[in-house]
């Protein structure tokens, strides 16, 4: 069998006082999309900077790949990308300038690729407007483009559903699905249940830090994942 994409080991966090993470384990193929659910301050936001290398684990170990992540290499952030609440993008430039900053962060000097990507999220026709005018949801489109520019192997989305119009959520979807189906996963946080189904492969509750529950999801509804859900991190819907 493969080494998994990513593989997670007694990882652990604390900011000097209780625990935010207490060892937590898992791991995620190629192909697979991990659904993080918990309630506020289970932990499911700093699990996810530190996959993506902005928080620092107190414990454990990362693996991509099958070898330990050290994330100040370009060649470990290049397999990773990041959607969180924070969009790091420059409101002064417009979309096509932003996209063509991060290019060049990860030396990609195709402007097809940015091109491909604006028309990707249906941004084409505000290419070229500062990022500042944008709604919420155009911002979280155009964050969407940006963590994925560099072809990750491997996305991480925190809440990624926030400020979007319910056409954008279906787009995102059907472009979190197309991912898995070239070979791409994911580990995405949220509260949205109802895009789950369909779009996840496995299911994982975490509670004041440590994972509480994991299942796959296939052929769960809304009402079963409603009821695992109040279950597992002891709050309802």
């Amino acid at each position: 069998m493969s080494v998994p994409l990513l593989e997670v080991e007694g990882l652990s966090k604390s900011y000097g006082g209780p625990p935010v993470l207490r060892r937590v384990a898992l791991s995620l193929r190629a192909g697979e999309g991990l659904v993080l659910l918990g309630p506020n301050g289970a932990g499911k936001s700093t699990l996810l900077r530190i996959l993506a290398g902005i928080h620092r684990a107190s414990g454990g170990t990362v693996r991509i790949d099958g070898e330990v992540a050290r994330f100040r290499e370009a060649p470990v952030r290049r397999k990773v990308g990041f959607v969180s609440h924070e969009t790091f993008l420059y409101d002064a430039l417009t979309a096509r300038e932003n996209l063509r900053f991060f290019a060049g962060l990860y030396g990609i000097d195709r402007e097809g690729a940015i091109e491909e990507a604006l028309r990707e999220i249906g941004l084409q026709r505000f290419a070229d407007r500062p990022v500042g005018r944008f709604s919420r949801g155009m911002a979280q489109r155009l964050t969407l483009a940006r963590a994925r520019l560099h072809d990750p192997s491997l996305l991480l989305l925190d809440e990624p559903f926030t400020g979007l119009d319910p056409n954008a959520a279906r787009e995102l979807d059907a472009v979190l699905v197309a991912y898995r189906a070239k070979g791409g996963a994911f580990v995405m946080a949220t509260h949205d249940l109802a895009h789950i189904e369909g779009v996840g492969t496995r299911l994982l509750v975490l509670r004041a830090g440590r994972i509480v529950h994991e299942e796959g999801l296939e052929g769960l509804g809304r009402a079963q994942l409603e009821r695992i859900y109040a279950l597992h991190a002891g709050v309802g819907i």
